[in-house]
């Protein structure tokens, strides 16, 4: 398997590419997660987002012995949103449990007395759980969008009972965190995270999502630019066979983000 190539959206713009995208695989299960380590007191603004998916996928390949980072998304407390393992590829999430799955792996430590969860990142959470129960004709319900806790080492889920009252104990993570949105509880998802995707589903079924265009980039490094000119400053360089979607175009320029000011020169894409 080729090693995925991230990307990192804001949720508007991972919006437009759940939307305007065909998958082949079935999905019939939303897992999350959350990272443990790296957590926030990790993060360096001189890193960059992009450089904790390069350090997940190093450690998941040398370490765990998996052929590519486990999971195909990661949000992270900024709200930005990272496609990691592509969607079509099965993740490596709850073993026993992957098939039909998609993996989120939350960028924190959501254990009780650790992060304190961002604003912009519990809104992305919430955002990207609804927009992929909506894709997939999901449901936020506990046999379609689950905890990691919930599940045993060979994939079995705990009875709810044990899940419920804390008997889990060693045999399994805590994932997505004994303080994430409540608790890891299948009565505190049920309470406090299922009724915030069920509103989100609901808010952006009412709202029309404008209609894009999806295009590769066809040379070798193309370079994003400010503004739509070559006298606009370089922000970043994507290459060869990255999928990008084009928002606007003006003479001869594409604008690639919803929500920045980034553009292309038109004709690298086709």
């Amino acid at each position: 398997m080729a090693l995925a190539q991230f990307h990192i959206y804001t949720p508007q713009d991972f919006q437009q590419y759940l939307v305007n995208t065909i998958f082949s695989r079935s999905i019939k299960m939303i897992q999350n997660h959350h990272t443990w380590e790296p957590n926030y007191s990790s993060l360096n603004p001189s890193q960059g987002e992009m450089y904790w998916l390069e350090s997940m996928r190093s450690y998941h390949i040398h370490n765990n012995g998996w052929s590519d980072i486990a999971q195909n998304l990661t949000t992270f407390p900024s709200g930005n949103i990272g496609l990691c393992r592509p969607i079509n590829i099965t993740p490596a999430g709850i073993f026993g449990a992957n098939s039909a799955a998609i993996c989120i792996e939350n960028l924190g430590n959501f254990d009780a007395g650790h992060d304190q969860m961002t604003l912009p990142h519990k809104d992305t959470i919430v955002f990207l759980n609804a927009i992929l129960c909506m894709k997939f004709n999901l449901k936020p319900v506990k046999e379609q969008v689950v905890y990691h806790h919930w599940f045993d080492r060979t994939g079995k889920r705990f009875p709810e009972s044990v899940v419920n009252n804390n008997q889990v104990g060693n045999q399994q993570k805590t994932c997505p965190g004994t303080a994430f949105f409540g608790t890891n509880t299948i009565t505190s998802a049920e309470a406090n995270f299922f009724p915030l995707i069920d509103n989100k589903i609901k808010q952006l079924s009412s709202a029309d999502i404008p209609q894009i265009t999806s295009l590769i980039v066809n040379t070798s490094a193309l370079n994003v630019r400010s503004g739509p000119g070559t006298s606009f400053p370089v922000l970043r360089t994507i290459t060869q066979g990255t999928q990008v979607s084009v928002y606007t175009t003006t003479s001869q320029w594409s604008k690639i983000s919803n929500t920045a000011d980034e553009w292309v020169f038109s004709s690298y894409l086709s």
